[in-house]
């Protein structure tokens, strides 16, 4: 199996990828070469084979991994890796289910959050979210989740304190960046949308990303710097996981651009 997995992936193929999966497909090269070196397909077989699942975009390499490690990894684990590659896929009922009985059998925080991240109810991500922070209030996973959480329950103030205050204890921190960047934006604040955008250090820097930032440079009438995002990515935003928009209304808006 090991043999038809990649040893790396290119640009052109991670810049569609779900931020959340980034760090991970970052130590991938890594992983690999762990993956190789054990005796019997564990814990780091299970990561490369859901990574090029992702990458790919092959929903059979989850049940692939999983028919390959369960035996030598703990069922918690691989049920919310791959509950969670399965929701990223588009499979969202099967992968909740599956994040869902990851917890039955053990609450960590990063099982509670794996939860908390995919599913669409922010009533139960909040929950999720407070759960992790009575037993660590600084949590800043568990905080970005929260703040989420709140914005979409129209808590908007609440959220914007929330995430400063991730933003405090993890300058850095991308999810942090990225809500905050679309809080500001969604306030047409576009200077303070772009500022923020623009401190998420990503490289290749997802297709999502170059167009929350295309559109900014065009509200602010920085029409040179939209004019050759746009012109980049105007025929790959379909292609990417995690893209807010209308996917037809951005193309519509990216060819004006390119064409003005």
């Amino acid at each position: 199996m090991m043999s038809s997995i990649p040893r790396k992936f290119k640009k052109e193929e991670i810049v569609f990828v779900p931020i959340s999966w980034r760090e991970t497909i970052d130590k991938y090269p890594s992983y690999r070469k762990k993956a190789i070196k054990e005796n019997e397909p564990g814990f780091y077989t299970l990561i490369v084979i859901l990574s090029t699942a992702i990458v790919r975009r092959n929903t059979e390499l989850v049940y692939e991994s999983i028919k390959l490690t369960k035996k030598n990894v703990p069922e918690h684990i691989y049920l919310s890796l791959a509950g969670s590659a399965l929701c990223d896929l588009g499979f969202k009922d099967e992968g909740l289910t599956m994040l869902r009985k990851s917890i039955e059998h053990e609450k960590s925080s990063t099982l509670l959050l794996g939860l908390a991240a995919e599913t669409d109810n922010p009533e139960e991500a909040q929950n999720l979210s407070e759960m992790v922070l009575r037993n660590n209030p600084q949590d800043c996973d568990a905080l970005r989740h929260l703040a989420f959480a709140k914005y979409s329950k129209g808590e908007k103030d609440e959220a914007e304190e929330i995430l400063d205050k991730v933003l405090k204890i993890e300058p850095t921190n991308k999810f942090a960046l990225e809500n905050k960047g679309n809080s500001c934006f969604n306030r047409k604040e576009y200077d303070k949308a772009l500022e923020t955008y623009l401190k998420i250090d990503l490289n290749p820097t997802p297709v999502s990303l170059q167009y929350k930032i295309c559109c900014c440079y065009y509200k602010l009438g920085c029409l040179k710097k939209a004019k050759k995002i746009a012109k980049k990515i105007k025929d790959k935003v379909s292609l990417s996981y995690d893209f807010d928009d209308d996917t037809e209304n951005a193309r519509n808006l990216l060819q004006e651009i390119s064409s003005s």
